[in-house]
């Protein structure tokens, strides 16, 4: 453990004779009195002075006793509770340096943005770093050589549009002007083409000491601000990679809290990982031609005819519904790329360099190519604990290679290296073995809102069962009714893309109201739509299940079209029912259960909201595992009777209307 110099990087918070901080040999003591001063005041600060939330005390000593004392816990903080302050106070006041790792972008915006500068105002010498991977940066190297007149083509080899083009220039432009390089800070919407020709991959990176703008390299200086800070802010996804990596993309650290906690199984299971298709291919493909030219167009052909044929099987193997494994024909033709692919990189190694712009074009492909290469040999020896099965993404069939149990691994490379806080809203019983955390208990801290009067819970019984043909149209009537009793103001989520186009397409020229549809603006920009319309609906699909806050008038109804069970031939879930000796309950159940609680927490997000969480689907009115479901949920008054949500819904819509006038 690092020392603690008193002088250096002391919490600027005035407790008596105590320090916020103090350290006894390998053991760091955080003062809960000062943690629970340090909370007093950064709440003070908030709209309306704050509010005293018991539940968020209780989390706080949860928290600095399982830092203090080197242990893991695993804390579910109900909606309200104020998680995010309740874990960096006794991380702030810890003096060692924590990562905190959210399985949203939308989370990791949040605490960098609001959280973590509330608590900065009252810890002045606190440090506190945003990092992410190295593809959200721009590469000043890059940039220097299309300004310079290097060919701007695409990763297939084609030229760009002027579009792309245009957008690449406006992106030079913005360099000069940025502190940091971070694609999140643009002020304008950039085509993704545009920003991957000025960014690299860590796998294309010419790393600091060998690239001619290593020491201006915005990757590089978030890296150094990190190592500078005592808390440090990614998302899972780069933890995961980080782990993957041997440990090497984050600085040293002995503590990390993970936020929304109830992600990182499938987080980790792809990330620790690997995943291939024919774009990948062609890309690594296009790069070698672009640099080794015409000398090696027998080999280049080949590789091309290669890839064709392995998309060419993998299609016919995915049309056959069999997804795991492959069959002989897909197996010969992955064999064929990877000879061909070994070749290359043979090829690519012997090519001659006698410049820096020549050694960083060399680097720009030897790095995707070996990648590519290390990639296919995992994908040729597949372990007991991993799963290869076909996915379909967009119009490629992808080759995914996932961990089936991420216990082991987590348990021998993670749990036993760090002391970590595991957090979420909803967080499973079985959460702590999945991770390999073994029987490790969950603790629970109630949400403070009052459900039981500000919230009704929807269950109707009438409508056709999800799998008949009458249950659509009986769910887009509900809806109508609904949303028009609500005056919009509505959330309504589906788990299924092409069933919400087909509804909203139906129910919005029947609605006197807006609504907005996920699929054409990005996230962000509806969410701000959404919360800037009083009387506009949301019909969105996973993604917003969870990281989506709209405390107020915007949202008075929460929708689900049906209990979010994952497909019965998902070939990841088909592999961990095989180990478990209650498929249903160990693996679906459990999993439809956390997602569920998730949506039907999008509803009441700050104390005084109000309104109605409908569920249109009767399974969860008549279903024998219906009491698990609800055991699961905030505890509001349910009803079947749909004049009673009608009513509530007029009222709360005519109350806010008033409001608002």
């Amino acid at each position: 453990m690092k020392s603690f110099d008193p002088d250096d990087e002391a919490p600027d918070l005035d407790v008596g004779d105590e320090r916020g901080v103090q350290l006894h040999d390998d053991e760091v003591t955080i003062d809960v009195e000062a943690a629970m001063t340090l909370l007093e005041r950064v709440t003070s600060d908030l709209p309306g002075g704050g509010e005293h939330r018991e539940g968020q005390r209780v989390m706080i000593q949860a928290v600095a006793s399982a830092l203090s004392e080197r242990r893991t816990l695993v804390i579910q903080a109900g909606t309200g509770v104020g998680k995010s302050l309740a874990y960096l106070i006794p991380a702030a006041l810890s003096g060692e340096r924590v990562v905190i790792a959210t399985a949203t972008k939308n989370l990791q915006d949040q605490l960098a943005a609001n959280d973590a500068p509330q608590l900065r105002h009252h810890l002045a010498s606190l440090k506190v770093a945003v990092l992410k991977g190295r593809q959200n940066y721009l590469c000043r190297n890059r940039a220097h050589q299309v300004s310079g007149g290097a060919q701007l083509s695409l990763d297939d080899g084609s030229d760009a549009p002027k579009t792309v083009t245009d957008q690449t220039k406006r992106l030079l432009r913005w360099m000069d002007e940025t502190d940091t390089g971070d694609r999140d800070e643009l002020s304008f919407e950039v085509d993704p083409r545009a920003w991957r020709a000025l960014s690299v991959t860590p796998q294309e990176c010419l790393t600091r000491a060998k690239c001619p703008q290593g020491a201006h390299c915005f990757t590089e200086l978030a890296r150094d601000r990190a190592s500078e800070s005592q808390i440090v802010i990614v998302n899972a996804h780069l933890y995961a990679s980080h782990l993957a990596s041997g440990s090497m993309l984050l600085p040293a650290h002995e503590y990390v809290v993970f936020d929304e906690a109830h992600e990182i199984r499938d987080i980790f299971a792809t990330l620790l990982g690997t995943s291939l298709n024919a774009t990948r291919l062609y890309g690594v493909l296009s790069l070698s031609r672009t640099l080794l030219g015409a000398s090696k167009r027998e080999l280049h052909d080949d590789l091309d005819a290669a890839i064709k044929r392995l998309a060419n099987v993998l299609e016919e193997q995915f049309a056959t519904g069999v997804l795991r494994g492959l069959d002989e024909a897909a197996a010969l033709a992955l064999a064929r790329v990877s000879e061909l692919m070994t070749t290359l990189v043979e090829r690519v190694r012997e090519f001659p360099t006698s410049s820096a712009d020549e050694e960083a074009r060399k680097a720009r492909v030897l790095g995707p190519a070996v990648h590519v290469l290390n990639d296919l040999e995992r994908l040729h020896r597949v372990r007991d604990e991993e799963l290869l099965f076909l996915a379909k993404r967009s119009h490629d069939v992808d080759l995914e290679l996932s961990l089936v149990d991420v216990g082991p691994r987590l348990a021998d490379d993670l749990w036993s290296h760090v002391s970590a806080v595991l957090t979420s809203a909803t967080i499973p019983d079985a959460l702590p073995r999945q991770l390999g955390l073994g029987e490790q208990l969950v603790e629970r801290v109630e949400s403070p809102f009052d459900y039981q009067h500000h919230a009704l819970l929807y269950v109707p019984a009438h409508l056709p069962a999800r799998n008949d043909e009458r249950a659509e149209p009986a769910i887009i009537d509900e809806l109508i009714d609904l949303i028009t009793a609500a005056g919009g103001r509505t959330l309504a989520l589906f788990t299924n893309r092409t069933v919400m186009a087909r509804v909203a397409e139906a129910v919005a020229p029947r609605l006197d109201t807006p609504v907005l549809v996920q699929g054409g603006l990005s996230r962000k920009r509806l969410i701000d739509e959404f919360r800037r319309d009083d009387e506009a609906s949301l019909f969105a699909v996973t993604s917003f299940w969870q990281g989506v806050d709209v405390p107020g008038h915007s949202l008075s109804l929460v929708t689900i079209d049906r209990l979010p069970f994952t497909v019965p031939n998902d070939p990841l879930a088909e592999a961990r029912r095989e180990r478990a000796a209650n498929p249903f309950y160990d693996v679906d159940l459990p999993r439809a259960t956390m997602l569920l609680a998730q949506g039907v927490g999008r509803l009441i997000r700050s104390a005084t909201d109000r309104g109605v969480v409908a569920v249109l689907d009767t399974r969860l009115a008549t279903a024998n595992y219906r009491a698990t479901m609800f055991r699961a949920l905030p505890p509001m008054k349910r009803t079947r009777d749909k004049a009673v949500v009608v009513g509530f819904l007029t009222e709360l819509r005519d109350e806010q209307t008033s409001t608002s006038s």
